[in-house]
C-alpha cells in the first residue's frame, strides 16, 4: 500500500499503465504478476465491490479518504490533520 500510495500521491506515476504498475510493485518487493492475478480473481472483485459500497455508504467520495474514529479526512493535503487526530485519539 505504501508503494502504491507513494506512486500516486508522492512522485506521481501512471499506474493505469500495466508496465508502470508492475515496476512499482516489483520495486516494493512483490511478485507483481502473482499479485495482479490474485487481484483479478472473482472473490477479490466481489470483495472490492462490497468494500466500495460500504465506503460510499459511509460518505467516501474519493481518494485518499481516511477516518479517525468517525471523523473523515479527504485529500492528500489532510495527512497532517490525520496525524494530529491520531496523536490525540484516546
Amino acid at each position: 500500500m505504501t508503494a502504491v500510495f507513494a506512486a500516486i500521491w508522492g512522485k506521481p506515476e501512471d499506474l493505469s499503465q500495466r508496465s508502470v504498475l508492475i515496476d512499482v510493485l516489483e520495486r516494493a518487493g512483490f511478485d507483481a504478476q502473482r499479485l495482479l492475478a490474485r487481484a483479478s480473481a472473482d472473490a477479490m472483485i466481489a470483495q472490492l465491490e462490497a468494500e466500495t459500497k460500504a465506503a460510499a455508504e459511509r460518505g467516501v467520495f474519493g481518494a485518499p479518504t481516511m477516518f479517525v474514529g468517525d471523523e473523515m479526512y479527504f485529500g492528500n493535503d489532510r495527512f497532517d490533520f490525520v496525524v494530529e487526530a491520531l496523536r490525540s485519539a484516546p
